[in-house]
């Protein structure tokens, strides 16, 4: 039987639910809801990043006491001025997860826009989305973690800062912003161009997880995530999209469920699905994806 809070983001995505006080009843009686709310975990950075980013992903969470209380001490503890890290320095601002703050920010409401909107011209000024380009940016935290902005700049960290720059965009009362607009554009053609998943020099996955059936997803990013990106941005239908959908469509199991895989768990991980059953969290996901 499903979650109560899985049958609110059905109603909540066919339109059959439109605001917190219709859904209270339903986040109210969720077990899974009462998991994540609860405060079993060590209330740092990294492990809030991870349970909120979780608590996005249902309909009005960020209407909740506790989600509030939450957000906020996220941005207490990350918030640098510049944009969002996990030590709440400048220096260690890495583009995954000053993105993925941002999008928890967004997604859950959070009401001080100031601390979202600098997050957001951190992507504008610094983030790369394309090859061979220097990086204006002196943080030593990106050279130490994989290089962000080589050459080749990191496709984690172009997905999520592309997703944070689509939720930005995606918000009530956006206003034009030219420079949002081109960067965002070039980006996704960015991602386009590798047809989601594949290495331009060879065809190989980017990642190794990035062909895993999971969700939500953590800052390990997957198919499922991009091509949810892309459709936000009216792009789903490009035949770049092809590979990665009938990727997916073969991985449909024979009770026309989908099961999500074997995966890294971070820290403050409650799962949605179970292994070996079907996930009917991520079939919701990938039914929306699919014609």
């Amino acid at each position: 039987m499903a979650d109560t809070a899985l049958i609110l983001k059905q109603k909540f995505d066919s339109g059959q639910i439109s605001d917190f006080r219709e859904a209270s009843g339903l986040l109210e009686s969720s077990l899974l809801m009462k998991k994540l709310l609860s405060d079993d975990f060590n209330t740092d950075v990294l492990n809030l990043l991870n349970r909120l980013t979780e608590l996005s992903e249902i309909p009005f969470a960020g209407y909740l006491p506790q989600v509030q209380v939450w957000c906020k001490k996220l941005v207490e503890l990350s918030f640098c001025g510049d944009g969002f890290s996990l030590s709440g320095k400048s220096d260690y601002i890495l583009s995954c997860y000053n993105s993925m703050i941002i999008s928890i920010l967004i997604r859950l409401n959070y009401q001080d826009k100031e601390p979202i909107l600098r997050g957001i011209n951190w992507i504008l000024q610094y983030q790369n989305v394309a090859r061979n380009t220097k990086s204006q940016w002196i943080g030593t935290g990106i050279l130490k973690y994989g290089g962000c902005m080589k050459s080749t700049p990191c496709y984690i960290g172009i997905v999520k800062a592309m997703i944070a720059l689509s939720d930005y965009k995606r918000q009530k009362g956006y206003e034009i912003n030219g420079l949002l607009e081109d960067k965002l554009s070039t980006g996704l053609e960015y991602i386009l161009k590798h047809q989601i998943f594949r290495r331009l020099s060879n065809g190989s996955p980017i990642t190794k997880d990035i062909m895993k059936i999971t969700y939500p997803f953590s800052y390990k990013t997957n198919i499922i995530e991009i091509l949810r990106l892309l459709k936000d941005n009216g792009l789903d239908s490009d035949e770049r999209c092809t590979s990665a959908k009938d990727f997916i469509i073969s991985k449909k199991k024979k009770d026309e469920y989908w099961q999500v895989n074997n995966s890294y768990l971070p820290k403050a991980w409650v799962q949605f699905d179970h292994l070996k059953e079907p996930g009917l969290w991520v079939t919701h996901e990938i039914l929306k994806l699919l014609p």
